[in-house]
C-alpha cells in the first residue's frame, strides 16, 4: 500500500504544482497523503523515516502558506518567504525520497531502479540549480529561458518519479507487505497498471528467450 499511496501523493504534489492558481492547495493534499504513505515505509529504512519528517515540516508550511493566502496576505513578506522556503523544500524532500528508495531497491537487488533512483536525483538537482541562477540574474530574457528550462526539468523528474514509484509499487514486497502477495489491491487504477506492468515485463522476457 505504501508506495501505491506514495504514487498517488507526488502525482497530486508535483504535478498539481505546476498549476499556479491551485498549487497551494495540492500541496496541502499532496504533502497529507505523503504523510501517511512515507509513515507506512518509514520502518524500512532510516531515509524513510526522515522524509516522513521533512513530510510533515512541508505539511505546516504548505498549511500556513494556504491560510495567509485566504486571509489576503499574499503579498506580505512573510508570504513571499514561506512560499520561497515551499519551493526549495518541495525538490528537497523528493531528493530524500529518492535516496530512501536506492537504499530499499539495493536491499532487494533492484539494479534499475537504483539507477534510476540516481538519475532522477540529478534530474532534480539541476533543476534547483537553474532556480537559483535565475534568482541572480538581472536579464529578463535570461530568466525566461532559464524559467522554461527549470520548468521542463521539473516535468521531468516529477513524471520520472510516478515511473519509478510505480516500479517499486509492482516489483518491490517490503517486510509486512501482505497486500502484495495479492492478485489486486482494491483499487481499480493501480490494478490496471499492474496488470499492464506484467504484460510488458512477460512480453519482454518472452522476447529475449525468443532471441536466444
Amino acid at each position: 500500500m505504501g508506495f501505491g499511496l506514495l504514487f498517488f501523493a507526488c502525482f497530486l504534489t508535483y504535478f498539481g504544482a505546476l498549476v499556479p492558481a491551485f498549487s497551494v492547495y495540492f500541496y496541502v493534499v499532496g504533502s497529507a497523503f505523503m504523510l501517511y504513505a512515507l509513515y507506512k515505509l518509514s520502518n524500512q529504512n532510516k531515509l524513510f523515516f526522515v522524509s516522513t519528517i521533512i513530510t510533515l515540516v512541508f505539511l505546516v508550511l504548505s498549511i500556513v502558506i494556504v491560510g495567509l493566502n485566504v486571509f489576503a496576505m499574499s503579498a506580505s513578506i512573510v508570504y513571499r518567504v514561506l512560499v520561497y522556503m515551499q519551493t526549495v523544500l518541495a525538490p528537497s524532500l523528493l531528493i530524500v525520497v529518492m535516496a530512501s528508495i536506492f537504499v530499499i531497491a539495493k536491499d532487494v537487488e533492484l539494479r534499475k531502479i537504483q539507477g534510476w533512483s540516481i538519475v532522477n536525483s540529478a534530474l532534480i538537482l539541476l533543476s534547483m540549480i537553474f532556480e537559483i541562477v535565475s534568482i541572480f540574474v538581472n536579464s529578463g530574457e535570461a530568466v525566461a529561458r532559464l524559467g522554461l528550462v527549470w520548468i521542463v526539468l521539473r516535468v521531468l523528474y516529477s513524471a520520472f518519479t510516478l515511473v519509478i514509484l510505480f516500479n517499486c509499487y509492482a516489483r518491490i514486497c517490503y517486510e509486512d507487505d501482505l497486500e502484495m502477495e495479492k492478485s489486486t489491491t482494491g483499487m481499480p487504477v493501480f490494478d490496471t497498471l499492474n496488470r499492464m506492468f506484467d504484460k510488458a515485463t512477460k512480453k519482454n522476457g518472452n522476447d529475449k528467450k525468443e532471441g536466444k
